[in-house]
């Protein structure tokens, strides 16, 4: 994915927003902000990517990137970025979304947080995979990767969501509604902590 230099990466939360976007639409989960000296992005790199006709699956398992965005502290110590979800907007989720046919794992993991996050960094390691059912009860896979974070944009596709920069501790309690993301963000994220990616998993498709 291309990436602008029109966007400014000075803000790290977003307001509250209690009523649910349209998922469904490229740009349903966008709202203009205020004309107050933003750079803007084009309007195609505002717009998300919906539907699920390039989506990859493994037999009948959909397979999904898991983004673990991160950064430093001056204490040396981590946050963790959650953002709210498009369904249920008071809840925190990790980053995440569908693997598509047209993109390596990787680049899918990139597109999901400058998508759903409006980040964009560093893959600093790979966080294995995880099988789980959805809501829906319908399998699914993770490949999970940390990414530590080198810039945050004011105005991304979907920036009708919250950011919120947490603890491990907090995201912990903050993701119990969704074992599978706290399995992620958790034990999955400190055991490869240091791991880096192997060129298979980099350049699979």
């Amino acid at each position: 994915m291309t990436e602008s230099s029109d966007r400014s990466s000075d803000a790290t939360v977003v307001e509250p927003v209690l009523s649910p976007s349209n998922k469904h639409c490229p740009t349903g989960m966008h709202k203009d902000p205020p004309d107050d000296g933003l750079k803007r992005l084009s309007s195609q790199l505002l717009q998300s990517r919906v539907g699920r006709d390039k989506q990859r699956y493994d037999g009948h398992t959909r397979l999904l990137a898991c983004i673990v965005v991160s950064r430093r502290r001056l204490d040396a110590s981590d946050e963790l970025l959650l953002i709210s979800s498009s369904k249920h907007p008071t809840q925190w989720i990790l980053p995440k979304g569908g693997w598509e046919n047209d993109e390596t794992v990787v680049e899918s993991a990139l597109r999901e947080a400058d998508e759903e996050a409006g980040v964009t960094g560093e893959i600093m390691g790979s966080l294995g995979t995880l099988d789980f059912a959805s809501q829906q009860g319908k399998p699914c896979r993770f490949y999970g990767f940390r990414l530590q974070v080198t810039q945050v944009f004011e105005d991304w596709a979907e920036n009708t969501r919250q950011r919120k920069w947490v603890s491990l501790d907090e995201a912990r309690e903050l993701l119990l509604h969704r074992p599978e993301l706290v399995e992620m963000c958790t034990w999955k994220y400190y055991r490869t902590i240091c791991t880096s990616l192997t060129t298979d998993l980099l350049w699979c498709h």
